[in-house]
């Protein structure tokens, strides 16, 4: 399931290379986002976002990159027990992007 993503920042480093932020929100407990643009992206680091946190809100984002389709990242969203969350939070996600 692909979540909703928006760029927040963007920093272009040497090569067409960049460094990007995204705000994402996610609408199951594991799904992924696909920088269109980019041939091949790397995750760089994850930040939950501020929110009230409720029962079975997620506190671990796990990111990892698709190794089949090289400009997408996919996500598991876990809560505190080890499960799938079932209250999702949005959160942040930086990512080097390679044309």
């Amino acid at each position: 399931m692909a979540y909703s993503k928006t760029l927040v920042a963007s920093i272009g480093l040497s090569g067409g290379e960049s460094l990007r932020i995204y705000d994402v929100s996610p609408d199951a407990a594991t799904g992924s986002i696909t920088i269109t643009d980019a041939t091949e992206v790397k995750v760089v680091g994850i930040v939950d976002l501020i929110e009230d946190s409720a029962s079975g809100a997620q506190v671990v984002v796990q990111a990892k990159e698709n190794s089949s389709t090289t400009n997408q990242i996919d996500f598991k969203l876990w809560s505190a027990a080890n499960t799938a969350a079932t209250a999702l939070k949005d959160f942040r996600v930086t990512v080097k992007t390679i044309r």
